[in-house]
């Protein structure tokens, strides 16, 4: 079983970090000096959520200055944000470098038609883009806990419906609510907390939520854990009165960040639906899976004509009641529903097609039948877990006398693994009749359990992953986006990048991904006059690939936005978010890094130097490292350097220490490099924030070239 997916409520191509002072040394590693400048880190919004079709105002928290923040961006659509700006912030505290720690105001508006569920957020400052926040968009009114209700005595009192907005904030923090029901009713208590914390940059620990419900004698009702991720999720059956509402971590631990939104409503709150997969441009009818009941509906929905593909969400309406917002599967393949039949009958179809099941009885699979010749070649992808199913899949493919051919288990989509299977490239051993079973890992199975299996014939293609979600630039500075290539499909050729939609005064010299190779880089550069923006670029790769035929055509790929984390124990971790933001800010530690030369050319078994001059800010005499990839603890995350090719550390000063400026890297090709010509590799200077992150600086780009033989 896999728990680490894109569970429900979180964005679909999913958008935080905090500082920790670390020991002067860590498994031996001297840790350079932390940087003067870095961009707002934020670490939570109170309340958490906000209401569809009001305006709120909360109290944002960040490591850092958020001081002169200028915009807030939202993902999705109708939801908006402005920064409110406390009464005693002074224009000079915009350019301060010692805050560690701040807070602001931040108003979000919320339309009418807004999609309830995680909306991704970042503020715009002088000191660049921060990470990202989050928000929770709900329907029920939205009410903030006291701070002293840690008490049955002391719970605070609150008229269902309500999202009770609170934070698990310190060791053995228990947080109770006494709730008022007018009528007799279902209860739904949907809590969002854990889910909260996936993009926190430096979240050593996550909180692990248990809520349980009493009657006000305190006799419990019901109490639940783990259900959605590591959120609780209960629904009961209650008579009109009082009731007291508990929620901690199961631990009795507690963190500042620990924020949480309890929805406790008598209003259906769907989970999934089914039929899962549907088509843009379409009404489609789905029923609504909740715990507390069959399935609902079915319920038309209108899905735009321009949904791109893949999951997205919807908002339900119910017999005149607006729902929670649910997670769906648009697709512009063939959409085939299982058939309502007993037994152990497939569902036939055609290649290509989407196919919309649900595994509706505990130890049962579904099966779909379809015809192969020997040696085609097909791609079948999951998707369940990631759009808020219960289903932990297993896909298998049989043979016509039930052999296993092939078979997938837990996959990992923009490096977070999840429950959902891909088999890519899949051959067919001989023609035939095949079968293709779903089921769950663990025999389980009823209404909460759809799935969409994307069936198509193999081809060559990759996806592109961006590392990491935002690039800081100041005027005359420039800095690089690492590109990484995951083919598939037996694809091998080159990649070349692009990106579209910059701030205006940025340029870009976009570089490729070699077919040796797994990275690439994009450059940006800042013109002197660059003014104060920021903008969310899209970012592409193109190449060509021979189909089953041998005829060649082009294949692209839009790159999916992955934001950095802090693990535990000081890894580094991803997490995938909905864009990537370039800002144009104030001037920052490294005001020049002046490359001598631009073009490094190499002969196997040769080396060249190439000497690099740093020039800093007044204020900043801290360590630097000079380098040409993202790398931490050896393990590269960006390295667009040819294959054969290396950094020579012997030969080379990398590490600029006290006030240092001038460095040097040599590049030396192996024996047996293959020949390349111009790939594109920046001079990168690096400034740490922390033990993982990084400001990272660039000079002009050099041509790496490695001649034949």
């Amino acid at each position: 079983m896999c728990s680490s997916d894109l569970t429900p409520g979180i964005p679909t191509r999913p958008f935080l970090a905090s500082v920790v002072v670390m020991a002067a040394t860590l498994s031996g590693r001297v840790l350079p000096a932390q940087t003067n400048n870095s961009y707002p880190m934020l670490m939570n919004l109170r309340p958490a959520a906000a209401r569809v079709g009001e305006t709120t105002t909360h109290e944002l928290s960040a490591r850092y200055n958020l001081a002169g923040a200028s915009a807030v961006v939202v993902s999705g659509s109708g939801v908006r944000g402005e920064i409110v700006a406390p009464e005693s912030e002074k224009p000079e505290d915009r350019a301060r470098n010692d805050v560690g720690a701040s807070k602001t105001g931040l108003r979000v508006v919320c339309d009418a038609d807004a999609v309830p569920g995680i909306r991704d957020f970042r503020v715009l400052t002088p000191h660049g883009a921060s990470t990202v926040g989050q928000v929770v968009v709900v329907r029920e009114p939205v009410v903030s806990e006291n701070t002293d209700n840690d008490t049955p005595e002391k719970a605070q009192a609150v008229d269902l419906p309500a999202a009770l907005c609170g934070a698990i904030e310190k060791g053995e923090d228990v947080d109770f609510w006494r709730v008022r029901l007018p009528a007799a009713a279902t209860v739904t208590f949907h809590v969002t907390s854990q889910r909260l914390q996936n993009r926190l940059h430096d979240m050593q620990s996550r909180v692990d939520p248990l809520l349980t419900v009493r009657s006000a004698q305190g006799t419990t009702l019901g109490t639940s854990d783990n259900v959605l991720a590591g959120d609780p999720h209960l629904v009961l059956s209650l008579d009109a009165g009082e009731y007291l509402v508990e929620i901690r971590d199961v631990r009795y631990t507690g963190n500042a960040d620990w924020t949480y939104v309890v929805e406790a409503s008598t209003r259906p709150f769907p989970l999934s639906v089914h039929p899962l997969a549907v088509a843009p441009g379409s009404t489609a009818a789905l029923a609504l899976v909740t715990s507390a009941t069959p399935p609902l509906g079915p319920v038309p929905v209108t899905i735009p004509a321009d949904s791109p593909a893949g999951p997205a969400r919807v908002a339900p309406v119910l017999d005149g009641v607006a729902l929670a917002g649910v997670g769906v599967v648009v697709t512009p393949l063939p959409i085939v529903v299982e058939a309502a039949v007993e037994g152990e009958v497939a569902t036939p179809f055609s290649v290509p097609a989407a196919l919309a099941g649900n595994v509706g009885t505990p130890g049962r699979t579904d099966r779909w039948a379809f015809s192969a010749k020997a040696g085609e070649a097909f791609t079948f992808e999951v998707t369940a877990r990631r759009s808020g199913s219960l289903l932990d899949a297993r896909l298998r493919v049989l043979s016509a006398d039930g052999a296993v051919k092939g078979e997938a288990d837990d996959t990992t989509f923009d490096r977070v693994l999840s429950a959902d299977p891909l088999l890519e490239n899949w051959s067919a051993p001989a023609d035939g009749e095949y079968v293709l079973e779903v089921g769950d890992l663990h025999g389980r199975g009823g209404a909460g359990f759809p799935y969409c299996v994307r069936v198509e014939r193999a081809r060559p293609r990759f996806t592109l992953e961006a590392d990491t979600d935002k690039t800081l630039l100041a005027p005359g500075m420039a800095a690089p986006i690492y590109v990484r290539a995951v083919r598939r499909g037996g694809f091998s050729g080159d990649i070349q990048l692009a990106i579209e939609g910059l701030p205006p005064g940025v340029e870009a010299v976009a570089g490729r991904i070699l077919g040796s190779g797994g990275d690439g880089c994009i450059w940006l550069r800042a013109a002197p006059d660059a003014p104060a923006g920021w903008a969310h670029p899209v970012i592409t790769g193109t190449a060509e690939a021979a189909g089953p035929d041998g005829t060649v055509a082009p294949i692209s790929a839009r790159a999916a936005i992955l934001q950095e984390v802090y693990l535990p124990g000081g890894g580094r971790g991803h997490y995938p978010v909905d864009v990537h933001t370039v800002s144009v800010g104030a001037p920052m530690d490294v005001r020049a890094v002046k490359v001598a030369g631009d073009e490094v050319r190499l002969r196997p078994g040769g080396t060249q130097r190439v000497d690099v001059t740093v020039e800093r800010a007044p204020d900043y005499a801290g360590t630097i490292t000079l380098d040409c990839m993202l790398q931490h603890l050896e393990t590269p995350y960006g390295n667009p350097l040819p294959k054969g090719v290396r950094i020579v550390p012997a030969a080379s000063k990398t590490l600029l220490t006290a006030g240092e400026t001038a460095g040097h890297l040599t590049f030396e090709a192996a024996a047996d490099a293959p020949p390349v010509e111009g790939q594109v590799v920046p001079v990168t200077v690096h400034v740490t924030i922390n033990f993982v992150m990084k400001h990272t600086f660039a000079g002009t780009p050099l041509r790496i070239s490695v001649a034949p033989p």
